[in-house]
């Protein structure tokens, strides 16, 4: 497959049925939970746990590159995410984060927050469909409250 339909695109950048403004604020939807609202975005919890803490951070209003957004937004935005990271750190202690941001897919600026581990290998090109690893409900709402606490306590 080539690179999407002009009109597609376009209407794709402009969010028309852009999925992120559709649920990025529910309890939950098909690829994450609900943690947080943050100044500028909220703060998801990935279903696909291959990596302990993988958050995705999705910004509140449909933009979809860096440079759309103003200086105070931009500085939110990231802020926001480092407030991610600082949370991520606390309760998962990955040896390092990495930070995705794509939206060739979606074009609704967000970023997947990513931890690695003392037992990955810092070779491998980052793949967020690599492997499958899903938590029950229970295990999944403790690391959403795990996350909650440590923003909180921020």
């Amino acid at each position: 497959m080539t690179w999407w339909p002009e009109e597609k695109w376009a209407d794709m950048v402009a969010g028309v049925d852009c999925p992120m403004c559709g649920d990025a604020s529910l309890p939950s939807n098909p690829g994450s939970e609900f943690v947080v609202e943050l100044p500028w975005s909220y703060l998801r919890l990935a279903h696909n746990q291959t990596h302990a803490g993988y958050c995705v951070v999705i910004l509140k209003e449909h933009l979809s590159e860096l440079d759309d957004l103003a200086t105070d937004q931009l500085a939110g935005f990231w802020t926001d995410v480092a407030t991610t990271a600082a949370a991520i750190r606390e309760v998962f202690e990955p040896r390092k984060l990495d930070y995705l941001v794509m939206g060739h897919r979606v074009p609704h600026l967000h970023c997947h927050v990513y931890p690695q581990y003392a037992h990955d290998d810092p070779l491998y090109n980052i793949n967020i469909w690599d492997g499958d690893v899903r938590q029950n409900d229970s295990d999944r709402a403790a690391r959403v409250a795990l996350l909650r606490a440590a923003i909180g306590a921020k």
